[in-house]
């Protein structure tokens, strides 16, 4: 908690302070793996301030803020650079994510919603080139006696599958895929280690699947520690390693060991086996990057792969003794350099499928030199223990420390022609692997059991409480609500209504921002209960505020049941068997609120955590809720009428829970829910048009409808150039009044020219709204001052600094009454002034210089 002070505070009194001095950098922010981008399991605990600096964004326009997301892999060796390089870039991207020396953008999507996902499999039309990779329909097939079908989420990929596709491998290939992390949907005869929802990684021939079925003796466990798409690369790179360093050469400590192709797969799944047996590791590989990348594992002596120069070097550093151990997949002359560099009694191994020595050329190698060419899959058919007994090794020797993690680069399964292309091209340090983004269905996401327990904070008002009816409506039987107060008289009764269906009820009175209380009210289920099979987070408290308002405190309220509460919950049930881990958020944290950036704050940790849990194989979805008429604080508030005047609506309790019946059935960590009229709402951008977040939904150059008010600066600009001098400060006026009618939900018609706009419910929130809607409007190059609406009261005092300091209009004479109001030159007499005017048009100079002569008498 002081490090999310010291973190998000920061940037609160930073922002707090440019907008005071009126200054208009640009802002950025900058993370290291707080957003899921690239597979990562994000770090919740920076989150917040991607969602804080998306309000800052809507309220203060002129900072142009951005955020700017770091690799966390150890692989990131040049993050620097490509910081500095972002910092520079100008191309309206405000939502940046650096991963594997690529940047990745943020987009916002329709999400493909999962309803029992059609088998698929991924194929070839015919070998030879890679872009003859299809996606095609498959056919399940159900485990046989001692097997069992996974639900694919994520496929390692190997050189082998490369070279199947090319038409290059010798002999038989098999089927595309070898290697896979998923869930066990269903189990054979025979099998009682493995049950039905198990996360495991698996020896599967065939897996570039939707599902694939195979032997249960090559099935394990998935470790905790790891992702799908870490766990996807697992297993065959490290088997490999164990089974030629250690079953086949017999590493020792003290052995000198070269390993070529050291930055693959196996070759990283190499060194680190022998670094942990103590051999001197001598490593070669085809990049700068990839070398420098060896380096930083501890790698003291490293070679370019693709010229001869290693095997002389490598006799100069071993002074002319050479190595004891040979892990080749190199070709051509490079084997017989790298054997040349065996002493007495060495093994060569070789991986590679090329230039393999024949058996009397093997056998006369000499010097009690061995050859080995590694086909442990053969293994496999003949001792099936051996390979078991390895690969359960393998898994339980999967380092939790993420350092030691092999670096994985994820390709989702529509792009898995780029995958094999990056492959091929050598490009990849570690593991390219395969995802699968909608890898659920009905099997692998339980629905709501009359035989467990579902914990609601939140649980005794709003929301909350209507979750708990709903669950109730869907057979849940035992329902623990936690809240800070007593329930209400109506709660009470919703209470008593899900009691008398069956159901027992029991209040935890707590905070759920405070750790004992949670702990307290597990401790109930624990020893009185069926087990916690799901929680549902909707606690939450409300403090908005424009920016120059906030302070810290008003941070921590919001920040407390969220952030706090949604980490209490995260720990305490680390060991439980959860199907529900849902977590209200809000749109807030999606899109961005004005005078809400504590409040998108708190979610955008919810948002990062739910993705955190999921790839790590946990329960987890946060939902980005838009406001809901009825229940909860935006309907306390009465929000819904300023956002239906924005182009957004309310989500009604019964679309809400019929919503939220298809959300928590999906395989999404986050989706957000918004009855929304995308141009009215991205109105708010000015003519600039919205971000490119926003381009997979609506074009950024999207203009409103023709039946809403004047909007755009060029609309206002035309008028201003086609109209007569005198009439310019009534179009300014009336542009600013439609405006202030928007913002505070009135009829302009209501809004007097001097009545002061905070005696009409104009409040701090509300004149940052109108300040940014008349610069956005106006397309202005300079931003308005944040104190326009605090310096200016009411419209005409507004229209008259806007004509005069903002758009230097030439118009007609402007005065100021004695009050000190200012205003266009009919403030006296308005009417005749006005008449007369309009009569002006018409009549010759002349008569204009005689009727200015009679007025002025």
């Amino acid at each position: 908690e002081r490090a999310g002070e010291v973190r998000l505070g920061s940037a609160l009194h930073l922002t707090r302070a440019l907008v005071q001095a009126g200054a208009a950098p640009r802002l950025r922010f900058v993370t290291r793996g707080a957003q899921p981008a690239g597979g990562i399991a994000p770090d919740a605990e920076q989150a917040p301030l991607w969602g804080f600096a998306k309000s800052v964004a809507l309220e203060h326009p002129e900072l142009s803020t951005a955020c700017i997301d770091l690799d966390p892999s150890p692989i990131a060796t040049s993050s620097t650079h490509d910081l500095l390089a972002e910092l520079v870039r100008d191309d309206r991207e405000d939502q940046i994510a650096m991963r594997a020396g690529g940047r990745l953008a943020a987009r916002l999507v329709r999400p493909t919603w999962s309803t029992a996902t059609s088998p698929t499999e991924l194929a070839f039309s015919a070998r030879g080139t890679l872009d003859n990779l299809v996606l095609r329909p498959a056919t399940r097939r159900a485990p046989g006696p001692g097997e069992v079908e996974i639900r694919v989420h994520a496929t390692g990929l190997n050189f082998k599958d490369v070279l199947n596709v090319l038409g290059m491998y010798p002999g038989d290939p098999g089927p595309l895929g070898g290697e896979c992390a998923g869930v066990i949907v269903a189990v054979g005869a025979g099998v009682t280690r493995l049950h039905v929802g198990d996360p495991v990684v698996a020896l599967a021939p065939g897996s570039f699947r939707t599902h694939v079925t195979c032997s249960a003796e090559f099935v394990a466990p998935k470790p905790v520690e790891l992702t799908f798409a870490e766990a996807a690369g697992l297993l065959i790179a490290n088997l490999t390693a164990h089974f030629s360093l250690r079953h086949l050469a017999a590493l020792r400590a003290g052995e000198r060991v070269l390993i070529h192709a050291a930055a693959g797969g196996v070759g990283l799944a190499a060194v680190s086996l022998a670094q942990r047996c103590g051999a001197e590791v001598y490593a070669t590989a085809g990049r700068p990057d990839k070398r420098a990348f060896l380096t930083s594992l501890g790698v003291a002596h490293v070679y370019d792969s693709r010229t001869l120069d290693f095997a002389d070097r490598i006799m100069v550093d071993t002074e002319g003794e050479g190595v004891d151990v040979v892990l080749n997949s190199l070709a051509g002359e490079f084997v017989e350099r790298s054997i040349g560099l065996l002493r007495d009694g060495g093994r060569f191994l070789e991986i590679g499928k090329r230039d393999h020595l024949a058996a009397d050329a093997a056998h006369a190698l000499g010097h009690g030199i061995s050859y080995h060419v590694i086909d442990w899959g053969q293994t496999a058919a003949e001792d099936p223990d051996l390979i078991r007994a390895i690969l359960l090794d393998v898994v339980a020797a999967a380092a939790p420390d993420a350092a030691q993690r092999m670096p994985v680069r994820t390709f989702p399964l529509a792009q898995a022609p780029d995958a094999f292309r990056y492959m091929a091209q050598a490009r990849h340090i570690g593991k390219v692997v395969v995802t699968q983004s909608d890898a659920a269905d009905e099997q692998a996401v339980p629905g709501v059991r009359p035989d467990a327990t579902y914990l609601i904070t939140g649980g005794l008002s709003g929301l909350g409480l209507l979750t708990a009816s709903h669950l109730g409506a869907r057979g849940a039987r035992h329902l623990v609500l936690m809240g800070r107060r007593q329930p209400s008289s109506a709660a009470m009764a919703s209470i008593q209504a899900l009691q008398a269906e069956g159901a027992q009820v029991v209040i935890v009175q707590g905070d759920v921002s405070v750790r004992a209380d949670v702990e307290r009210a597990l401790q109930v289920i624990g020893s009185t209960m069926p087990p916690l099979r799901g929680i549902f987070h909707a606690a939450g408290v409300l403090d908005d505020g424009a920016l120059g308002q906030q302070t810290w405190p008003r941070f921590e309220r919001v920040l407390a049941p969220k952030v706090a509460g949604a980490r209490h919950l995260h720990d305490l049930t680390a060991e439980a068997s959860l199907d529900f881990f849902v977590m209200y958020s809000s749109i807030a944290s999606m899109l961005g609120a004005g005078g809400q950036a504590n409040h998108a704050a708190a979610n955008a940790y919810l948002d990062a955590l739910a993705h955190r849990r999921v790839t790590t194989g946990q329960a987890g979805l946060s939902i980005n809720w838009g406001a809901w008429s009825e229940v909860g604080a935006a309907a306390e508030r009465g929000v819904d009428k300023r956002a239906g005047d924005q182009g957004v609506g309310v989500i009604t309790p019964t679309e809400g829970l019929a919503l939220f019946d298809r959300l928590v059935g999906q395989s999404h960590a986050q989706l957000g829910v918004l009855p929304v009229q995308w141009p009215r709402l991205l109105e708010r951008y000015g003519a600039a048009g919205p971000p490119p977040y926003f381009s997979e939904l609506v074009s950024v150059r999207h203009r409103a409808d023709t039946s809403a008010p004047t909007s755009g600066a060029e609309d206002v600009q035309r008028l201003l150039e086609d109209a007569a001098p005198h009439r310019r400060a009534g179009i300014v006026l009336e542009f600013v009044r439609e405006r202030a009618a928007r913002v505070l939900a009135l009829s302009p018609g209501l809004i007097g020219d001097r009545s002061p706009l905070s005696d009409l419910g104009l409040d701090s929130l509300m004149a940052v709204e109108l300040r940014n809607l008349l610069g956005s409007a106006l397309d202005l190059v300079h931003p308005l001052p944040a104190t326009l609406v605090f310096d200016y009261p009411n419209v005409v005092a507004i229209a008259d600094y806007l004509a005069r300091e903002v758009l230097s209009l030439d118009m007609t004479e402007v005065v100021h009454d004695e009050a000190g109001a200012s205003g266009p030159a009919a403030t006296a007499d308005s009417a005749v002034v006005t008449a007369l005017l309009d009569d002006m048009e018409g009549l010759s100079d002349e008569d204009i210089d005689r009727l200015l002569e009679e007025r002025s008498r």
